[in-house]
């Protein structure tokens, strides 16, 4: 696909200087012997990466948990097994949109369609699927009818990201929302969530990219809740704020190490070079 918000700016070709197979594998390894806990593989599309169940399976091995993030579009229901028999823990699908606002956004007709399949064929196989959305301008109205899809569809899962500023998401920054309508569409996911709750229907709503939602939220338990809010701030300071270069870390295609996967333009090292452990301590 060909997505206007990619924060690594993919594009359907080869890259130079990619990590081969032993190289990851070796890099794997040095996660396992650092302890970190969480292997997510993304993109780009990492479905197209050839031996990507092999290195998953190897993290699964070393003790890692694995999660993938996808567009979906390669997901049939054979590839849906092979997600669930390698371990992943959770399939994080991308939709940006209802239809054909979707497919606007993914830069291809007919990725909606695939993408709604994808989520089917896991739920199908027993595979835990979750939504990723990235709100903008052009697809906040969408946010009740994902709600509704989630439901009618039985995904447990949703995450909703504000647009970050990189890659070809920085060319696109016309699109964010301004502040009042940010606080809007916050209420309408605060306010479906909390339906969701009342009628007993379990589901995992995050959103991320603005660690103000935190403080929104709780303003409005504050507000609404009182007798709730101490409990709330109590687990937002537990959580801690960004965790960029803390808990959080990305490793890209070229082996390069980043606080976090918006920081294409700054690297703490490489791990062809030395262990992730040890750049990661320096930093």
């Amino acid at each position: 696909l060909h997505c206007v918000h990619c924060y690594a700016g993919s594009k359907n070709e080869e890259y130079e200087g990619e990590l081969d197979h032993e190289e990851a594998k070796s890099f794997i390894r040095s996660l396992a012997d650092f302890g970190v806990p969480v292997l997510l593989f993304s993109g780009g599309e990492p479905l197209m990466r050839e031996g990507i169940f092999d290195l998953a399976s190897f993290a699964r091995e070393l003790g890692l948990r694995i999660v993938i993030s996808t567009n979906g579009t390669l997901i049939t229901p054979q590839m849906a097994r092979r997600i669930k028999e390698t371990g992943f823990a959770e399939a994080g699908i991308s939709l940006d949109g209802i239809g054909s606002r979707n497919d606007q956004f993914r830069g291809q007709e007919g990725a909606y369609e695939a993408a709604l399949q994808a989520i089917r064929n896991c739920i199908e196989v027993g595979q835990k699927a979750s939504v990723r959305f990235t709100i903008t301008r052009r697809n906040y109205m969408d946010v009740p009818r994902i709600f509704d899809l989630t439901e009618q569809e039985n995904v447990p899962r949703v995450c909703f990201y504000h647009l970050a500023y990189a890659g070809r998401g920085n060319n696109i920054q016309q699109d964010d929302l301004v502040p009042e309508e940010t606080r809007a569409v916050m209420d309408c996911i605060f306010d479906r969530t909390l339906d969701l709750h009342r009628r007993g229907v379990k589901k995992e709503i995050l959103t991320v990219d603005n660690h103000a939602d935190a403080v929104y939220l709780y303003q409005r338990v504050k507000r609404d809740y009182p007798e709730r809010a101490p409990e709330v701030l109590d687990l937002l300071r537990r959580n801690g704020g960004n965790n960029s270069g803390v808990r959080i870390g990305a490793v890209d295609n070229l082996g390069n190490v980043h606080a976090d996967q918006f920081w294409w333009h700054y690297s703490f090292g490489n791990v062809r070079e030395r262990k992730f452990g040890d750049i990661w301590l320096d930093t």
